[in-house]
């Protein structure tokens, strides 16, 4: 049986980068060697392409023996073959040494579609998860897992992402976007604040995840300092109000044959921290994950029916997780997440498997995704709105 070739693309410049090395690693350790060639490929903070073979080592050692030298081929690197596919896209910082010394190799050689089947992306927060690196893969006619260019970019702006729900009339917590010049008068922010959120509130950038950079504000003297915090990462900062409830996730699958999404089983999360913060959501037992969530059934019915209208309007594809709070019988969608986490505490994975999905499996699910999503995108395959 001819092995499909599948790059994981991990790491990049990301301030959640050690997150996306954990979650390549464990796709690259779950990926079945009898039926994947695995290439995994870290792209450094510098921006350089570096193919990772010695995370191979890390699998199974009864799994199918890898044969290194098919794995250099795929990526491209060939003795006294030198690569000069589409120049345009190797500008400076995009090269990255050859581990067999025979010159450096550019960022489309390491995912070439002539070499590649399917490009896993392993990468969250901007530049893996934000469309950019979609987009990277759209001009070189790559495959790769997960959703677009414009519903990565949708997803991880929170704000476009809220204003398309709203006008959905998806529900979402009430919140104020500041940019520099609107925080230039501090004192209006902190009216605005009291007068239509109240405290406590959370601040959060507008696109990044994992937490990362999002304060839980109870007073107004801790306002300041949070919202210069979270303008390290990005030009717009939103607060928000803060919804007290049930927090509950709800995972997206696409049927790999059909296209169709089915919503997963919904899961609690339960923090052993004041809020779902980094530490909680990558630390060994820093929460508790509860499936099925403790919720009644018409929630729960009315959670499903919600995350995937949420991923629908987005125009999201493959997976994605639709994180909301449970208020009563009432439901707010904090975000949408179009590459989640596959580590071990990670949330897909844990709901995928509550319905006798492994992970495994999982990752077979979306790289079929990724392969029927290309093939119907093939000239002649594409179907016009009259037929």
């Amino acid at each position: 049986m001819t092995r499909l070739r599948i790059a994981v693309l991990m790491g990049g410049p990301s301030p959640e980068r050690d997150v996306s090395m954990s979650t390549g690693g464990e796709i690259v350790a779950a990926l079945d060697p009898r039926q994947y060639d695995v290439l995994p490929v870290e792209i450094t903070k510098e921006g350089h392409w570096l193919p990772r073979p010695d995370l191979l080592k890390l699998t199974d050692g009864n799994a199918v023996t890898r044969d290194p030298p098919r794995s250099r081929r795929a990526l491209g690197v060939e003795r006294g073959s030198a690569a000069r596919t589409d120049m345009a896209l190797s500008g400076p910082g995009s090269r990255i040494p050859d581990p067999v010394g025979s010159g450096p190799l550019a960022m489309d050689q390491a995912v070439a579609r002539d070499h590649v089947d399917v490009a896993f992306i392993a990468m969250h927060g901007p530049y893996g998860e934000d469309g950019t690196v979609q987009g990277l893969l759209e001009l070189l006619g790559v495959p790769y897992t997960g959703s677009s260019v414009l519903a990565s970019a949708l997803a991880m702006d929170k704000l476009r992402s809220r204003q398309l729900f709203e006008w959905h009339r998806i529900p979402v917590p009430g919140y104020l976007s500041v940019t520099a010049s609107v925080w230039r008068d501090r004192g209006h922010v902190h009216r605005q604040v009291a007068q239509a959120l109240g405290y406590p509130c959370v601040v959060k950038p507008n696109a990044a995840g994992s937490s990362i950079g999002v304060s839980l504000v109870r007073e107004p003297t801790a306002l300041d300092p949070s919202v210069e915090a979270a303008f390290a990462y990005g030009p717009i900062v939103l607060i928000e109000e803060y919804v007290s409830g049930t927090e509950i996730t709800c995972g997206i699958l696409d049927d790999p044959t059909t296209g169709d999404s089915v919503a997963l089983p919904l899961i609690e999360v339960v923090p052993h921290a004041e809020f779902y913060n980094y530490q909680a959501k990558y630390a060994a037992g820093g929460s508790e994950h509860i499936i099925p969530a403790r919720v009644s059934a018409q929630v729960a019915q009315a959670a499903g029916a919600l995350a995937l209208r949420a991923h629908q309007a987005l125009g999201c594809e493959g997976m994605s997780r639709v994180d909301m709070i449970a208020r009563g019988n009432d439901l707010v969608v904090l975000e949408v997440n179009t590459i989640p986490g596959m580590t071990a505490t990670s949330l897909l994975p844990d709901a995928a498997k509550a319905t006798g999905i492994e992970f495994p499996q999982l990752l077979d699910r979306i790289i079929r995704s990724a392969l029927r999503r290309s093939d119907e995108r093939k000239p002649g395959n594409l179907k016009s709105a009259d037929h």
